[in-house]
């Protein structure tokens, strides 16, 4: 397969495809292009010739087996990419950095895909729904397995899972194939390679952002069970309150990190919550920006009479009004990081689970104000 197929596939110029594989942030070309074209290159497993050639050498001298050049990526914390932007940042990143190594990414699906679904872009078709903490019942491991069974007749290379999943997950996948690696931002407890950007770490910057404001009445919206920045949301405000127990429990609304559940979440905070936060935490930017919303139409004004602050600086996040303070996460780095890492098991590099953390930064803005 050469470039010219896949722009004839895709039903754009050469030089359109070139640019959309070669631009890190998706700052090239329409999002509906950009999809034609990725989906020409995972329909025909394209990888640049010299690439391909490079790679085989790469791995002759290692002593690896034979490679299929082929990975898989697997969401585990959402039906969809669609509904969490930061995956979907990541799942680029990962795209473009496996193409420029010699990999195709050509399987891409959600853990709580239907059988019969089109992979990411496809929901479970029993209707079932997450439990609070982003993890749907352990039924639907049927689905999952399907999908896994369904790969290739060849083993893939290996799989990268983006987001955290559960223990019974974790064993499923280790059956399918032996070279996984997960990317996200809680440990998880099991012998494969992780890239983590640290969840505990950049809330307790979040949080102590807003005490440095003078907030002391914070909320806190996303989810609670097995949770990371829920835990260091606790931590910060029992040095506040003196011990956690003191802490007003209507400033916590546990919901998914999606902007539907964000915006639910953020009425039942000005439903429920008495007295008032004077700022809120948002575990995802897609939950505090919808979090915005619902404030603005309820005359709450950010960040004059509330404050927001969010996690992960999405492309989204500079340009709503107010901009979004958030703590970033460097996800092209993620994703190069989880390719390289991963192929670096693939080919032998190395054999001890690696656990690799990268840094958060914070990023002021307009949503936070002081008092």
């Amino acid at each position: 397969m050469t470039l010219r197929e896949v722009a004839v596939r895709a039903g754009v110029s050469i030089s359109t495809v070139s640019r959309v594989i070669n631009t890190p942030d998706d700052s090239f070309a329409r999002k509906e292009v950009r999809e034609r074209v990725w989906a020409a290159i995972r329909e025909t497993g394209y990888v640049p010739n010299q690439t391909a050639r490079e790679l085989k050498l790469r791995q002759a001298a290692a002593g690896a087996d034979a490679s299929t050049g082929q990975i898989a990526c697997v969401l585990g914390r959402a039906a969809h990419l669609e509904e969490n932007p930061f995956f979907a940042q990541l799942a680029r990143a990962i795209e473009q950095q496996a193409l420029q190594m010699g990999y195709s990414v050509t399987h891409s699906f959600s853990i709580y895909d239907g059988v019969d679904g089109d992979g990411m872009s496809q929901q479970l078709g029993n209707g079932a729904q997450p439990t609070q903490s982003g993890v749907r019942p352990d039924g639907n491991l049927a689905q999952l397995a399907t999908h896994l069974k369904r790969l290739p007749a060849g083993p893939l290379d290996g799989i990268i899972l983006l987001g955290k999943v559960t223990d019974e997950v974790v064993r499923l996948i280790e059956k399918h194939c032996k070279n996984v690696l997960y990317v996200g931002r809680n440990v998880l407890g099991c012998g494969w390679d992780q890239v983590i950007c640290d969840g505990y770490e950049a809330t307790r910057i979040a949080m102590e952002y807003l005490v440095s404001c003078g907030h002391r009445r914070i909320g806190y919206l996303g989810e609670t069970k097995n949770e990371v920045r829920y835990q260091a949301y606790l931590d910060v405000m029992g040095k506040i309150c003196g011990d956690r127990p003191s802490m007003e429990t209507s400033w916590v609304v546990s919901c998914r990190h999606d902007g539907e559940s964000g915006y639910r979440a953020a009425g039942r905070l000005l439903e429920g919550a008495d007295p008032s936060p004077t700022a809120v935490f948002c575990a995802a930017d897609a939950v505090a920006i919808a979090a915005m919303r619902r404030f603005g139409e309820a005359g709450v004004r950010v960040p004059g009479r509330i404050s927001v602050i969010g996690m992960d600086n999405i492309e989204l996040s500079a340009y709503v009004s107010p901009m979004l303070t958030t703590v970033g996460m460097p996800t092209v780095e993620m994703g190069n990081m989880a390719v390289k890492t991963l192929l670096d098991r693939i080919t032998k590099q190395h054999r001890l689970p690696m656990k690799i953390f990268l840094p958060n930064r914070l990023l002021v803005r307009e949503s936070v104000g002081k008092i």
